[in-house]
Order: structure tokens, then C-alpha cells, then sequence
């Protein structure tokens, strides 16, 4: 699905996972996702009693906690 702004720019929707699907991603319990997004190191959409991770956070997630 995609959004269409005013003046016709198309702007793609956002692919979002559940606490499940990212902690199986990342390799991870869920338990971990859940403590991660709660102290802020993962952002999510809270969507009424569950969150929804976009593909996007967790590529910045990835990004920002790379060692060097």
C-alpha cells in the first residue's frame, strides 16, 4: 500500500513486524524486544496492547549498535 500525497508524490507504507517476528530476526527472545523497545534502544508503534517495529527501526537499530 502507498500514500499519495498532494501533488501526486507516492510515498510507500512501512513494513511492520511484530515483537515476535523481530526478536526471530534479530535472533533474540521476545522478552528482549520488549525490554529494548521499553528503555528506548528500539523504537515502535504502539498499536492498542501490542507494538509494531517498522523495517526502518530496525535497520537504525542495526546501524547504531554496529561495533567498530
Amino acid at each position: 500500500m502507498e500514500a499519495v500525497m498532494p501533488g501526486g508524490a507516492i510515498i510507500p507504507s512501512p513494513t511492520f513486524y511484530t515483537t515476535e517476528e523481530v526478536a526471530e530476526i534479530l535472533k533474540v527472545h521476545v522478552k528482549t524486544i520488549r525490554e529494548m523497545i521499553k528503555s528506548k534502544r528500539l523504537q515502535a508503534v504502539k498499536v492498542g496492547q501490542e507494538y509494531r517495529i517498522t523495517d526502518e527501526q530496525i535497520r537504525q537499530f542495526i546501524e547504531e549498535n554496529k561495533t567498530t
